[in-house]
């Protein structure tokens, strides 16, 4: 059976339309700081934008659209690279020169909530940052999560887009309301988002730099910091609203759900957000102990306070930094690459592995040595309302992680052509993979990557959207059965 390619008309049609209607309060940003030319730009495929997802939404008549997973695997990979080329246009038409694949990659980095950059940050006209913590609000949730939310009123009423989008352990548990579950999550995000920019506004931030702060932190993609507001983020008070908005959105959203209808004792006895903050909690302690006693740092409470810092910024895959994390000893930085292969909670912003896959790969590990001590046991490994781990779950998760260091393998690989040195090549694949932007060696703590080619920015890309969409609705459409279902083998 062949795909439903009406279904997938009509849904890059309502994506064509959304990503037209964000780009208007860049527009307006570009107007207010007169930035004619960008502003112009950016207008211009905003007016296309809208005008063709409009013409698809009302001449095309579409009956109601039940979608299979084979489309919902594929809407996940098209709409991703879809969102990402119509993104980079207005910055290519900006007339900044620069080159399209930089504008592809800004625009990758943008909706895939990786936050890194291969241009100068002093030389994009501030509208088009604008439009970049745009692109990082919509991919922080996965723009499918929003159209999960809104696809009752085109006609479209089907879960599989939300297991493509989010194939984790609490998606399942979502799937029988998923339109519902949508709306609730996107509230939360909308509100949290509301919360920080006012907490923002509060202290001594701008409009403009809190609007940019609170887009990139709540989305876990970093911060845009512009050159007249680097002093902002100096102050104890921007740190600890960053910090605790990008713990926030680390943690399972199923968490608010949760706590909407009062349920405390359950989210207090929820084994991943508790192993999330031991995992946070040691981190910090040791790195804050290696930091004073190398004479790092003269003060254990600064040791701390950056210590603190950059394990939240790492853990949540924010990749933002308050100090040149780069000089620290090797062993604190070791520490922050392993929190970077966890990354944050499932079913949020966060990126890279999952606490909840590596919690229950750890119990697995444990059970594999507790039969081989008494080879006749039989014990399941559970979860947090004493509920076994299905074998069909387990084998999903020893894949997930097999499947995660392939690729990560493979783009070290394939950025070694780049010629560059191991530690630059290794950390920026996990860095870029994990959706964090951050690495050791050339790109250093500032997250540029500029020193890489066209052809390592293109590997750099399918890192980044492989990451955003945890592999499987990348890979999965260039399976030879994806295009022939009739003659798949089973094995």
């Amino acid at each position: 059976m062949g795909l439903n390619f009406r279904a997938i008309i009509k849904i890059l049609g309502i994506l064509t339309l959304i990503e037209g209607l964000f780009m208007l309060p860049a527009v307006a940003a570009g107007l207010y700081y007169e930035e004619w030319k960008a502003a112009g730009s950016l207008f211009t495929i905003s007016l296309i934008c809208i005008s063709v997802g409009f013409v698809i939404l009302t001449q095309f008549r579409f009956d109601k659209i039940a979608l299979r997973s084979r489309e919902g695997f594929f809407i996940a990979f098209a709409s991703w690279i879809y969102c990402s080329l119509l993104g980079a246009l207005p910055l290519y038409l900006s007339g900044q020169n620069f080159s399209f694949m930089s504008c592809l990659f800004e625009s990758v980095a943008g909706f895939s909530t990786t936050g890194c950059s291969v241009l100068d940050v002093s030389s994009v006209p501030l509208c088009m940052l604008m439009w970049r913590a745009l692109c990082h609000w919509l991919g922080g949730m996965g723009i499918l999560v929003l159209l999960i939310s809104i696809f009752p009123l085109w006609g479209i009423n089907n879960q599989s887009l939300a297991m493509a989008e989010t194939p984790s352990s609490e998606s399942s548990k979502m799937e029988a309301k998923s339109s519902d579950m949508g709306k609730f999550l996107y509230s939360s995000y909308l509100l949290l988002s509301t919360l920080e920019f006012i907490l923002l506004i509060a202290g001594p931030m701008d409009w403009y730099n809190a609007l940019l702060t609170t887009c990139s932190s709540i989305s876990t993609a970093g911060l845009i910091i512009t050159p007249d507001a680097a002093w902002m983020y100096d102050t104890l008070y921007v740190k600890i609203v960053v910090m605790i908005f990008s713990i926030l959105s680390s943690l399972n959203y199923a968490v608010y759900f949760l706590a909407s209808r009062r349920k405390w004792r359950e989210i207090f006895k929820n084994n991943e957000i508790k192993a999330f903050f031991k995992i946070m909690g040691i981190a910090t302690v040791l790195i804050a102990l290696s930091l004073r006693f190398s004479g790092t740092y003269d003060n254990i409470w600064h040791a701390v306070k950056d210590g603190l810092f950059q394990v939240v910024s790492f853990i949540s895959t924010s990749g933002y930094f308050v100090c040149d994390y780069t000089t620290w000893p090797a062993f604190t930085t070791t520490i922050l690459m392993i929190i970077l292969f966890i990354g944050g909670c499932s079913f949020s912003t966060s990126g890279s592995l999952k606490v909840m896959r590596v919690t229950v790969l750890f119990k697995l590990i444990r059970r594999g040595f507790m039969q081989q001590i008494h080879p006749h046991m039989v014990k399941a490994v559970m979860l947090d309302d004493n509920t076994p781990v299905s074998a069909k779950a387990a084998s999903s998760i020893v894949s997930h992680t097999l499947l995660f260091f392939v690729i990560f393998f493979l783009g070290c690989v394939l950025l070694s052509f780049n010629n560059l040195d191991m530690e630059t090549t290794v950390t920026t694949s996990i860095g870029l993979f994990s959706n964090t932007g951050m690495a050791l060696g050339l790109p250093g703590c500032s997250g540029y990557f500029g020193m890489f080619d066209d052809f390592s920015k293109l590997v750099m890309c399918f890192l980044m959207i492989a990451g955003r969409l945890e592999m499987y609705s990348l890979v999965i459409v260039f399976a030879k059965s994806f295009w022939k279902p009739d003659k798949a083998v089973i094995i």
